[in-house]
């Protein structure tokens, strides 16, 4: 299964959907599609992790990678809805503290 499940944009904001696993095996396809767009001009983007129910340190990093990524070139990486796994996950290694999560897409494009 694919990471990426949808895409879609609203204003300057690239938001997209991801599946159940952020792992080895396809944080190289998130890394792909964000320094694509991000090559295009995307500098803005929102990942709906609803779905996510298995994260290894590898999508960890990933996340960490791409957020430092976007923040360099003057963009930003938030999250929206993270699963209760994720947040645990991010809670412990004090990501949580770095990256901003929202349970509210309004509040969430509002952020940017």
């Amino acid at each position: 299964m694919p990471l990426i499940l949808r895409q879609r944009t609203v204003g300057p904001i690239t938001l997209l959907e991801l599946s159940e696993r952020l792992t080895i095996e396809n944080v190289p396809e998130l890394r792909d599609k964000i320094q694509d767009l991000a090559g295009q001009g995307c500098r803005f983007f929102l990942l709906d992790c609803s779905q996510i129910t298995v994260i290894d340190s590898q999508g960890i990093g990933g996340l960490v990678r791409n957020w430092l990524s976007l923040k360099s070139r003057g963009g930003k990486l938030k999250l929206l809805n993270p699963s209760v796994r994720l947040r645990e996950v991010m809670q412990i290694v004090s990501l949580n503290k770095v990256i901003e999560c929202f349970d509210d897409i309004e509040l969430a494009l509002r952020g940017f």
